[in-house]
């Protein structure tokens, strides 16, 4: 587990369909398949969601990022052989869970938890993801990592939207904290990945 400051780390979410995103009007959130330019306030689409110059995010970052929590693990199988006294532990598959906590400007995550926008566009590219059938590569989100300064960016790939809370202070700030998970291998590399995926990673 790795915790970064909002200060130190930049964070952007699109989905990963490379024509459909979600807009932000008045803090509701509804699926546009003509995507939305990202900003920090909407989730853009694969092209339209990042704009990258050289190391640096310089559009549809999230705003007002006061913490970002990275857990990389694996999902493990006991396997017991007859005649054997120790258990073998084989990996099924990766799991990366990524815990952004950020200053609440507006209800769009709010509204993006409530409205069943946690699987993102579904594979036809038409609309918004049930969650009801297996996901294409087209769905879910792509969460892109990058430490002010580094030259190294982390990108997370076809992950879910599997969390939401805020807390409430009656004297500060609102912040609401946004969980999303992945059983895609992460990738780290100098330039930001914008392109869809058509086949396993």
């Amino acid at each position: 587990m790795a915790y970064f400051l909002g200060r130190d780390v930049v964070v952007a979410v699109t989905t990963e369909d490379d024509a459909a995103g979600f807009t932000n009007t008045s803090g509701i959130a509804a699926y546009n398949n003509t995507a939305a330019t990202g900003d920090g306030t909407n989730v853009g689409d694969l092209g339209d969601g990042i704009t990258q110059s050289g190391n640096e995010i310089t559009a549809g970052a999230l705003k007002d990022v006061t913490g970002v929590d990275l857990t990389l693990g694996a999902v493990d199988e006991d396997v017991a052989y007859m005649g054997q006294k120790t258990a073998l532990k084989a990996e099924i598959k990766k799991e990366t869970t990524v815990a952004i906590t950020k200053k609440r400007g507006d209800g769009f995550w709010n509204s993006m938890w409530n409205k069943d926008y946690r699987w993102g566009v579904n594979s036809a590219g038409d609309g918004a993801h049930d969650g009801l059938t297996q996901p294409g590569y087209n769905s879910g989100y792509r969460l892109h990592l990058v430490l002010k300064g580094a030259t190294e960016n982390m990108t997370i790939y076809i992950a879910t939207f599997t969390d939401y809370a805020v807390s409430l202070n009656a004297d500060g700030v609102q912040e609401e904290t946004l969980t999303f998970t992945s059983h895609v291998t992460p990738t780290v590399q100098a330039t930001l990945p914008e392109g869809a995926i058509s086949s396993g990673l």
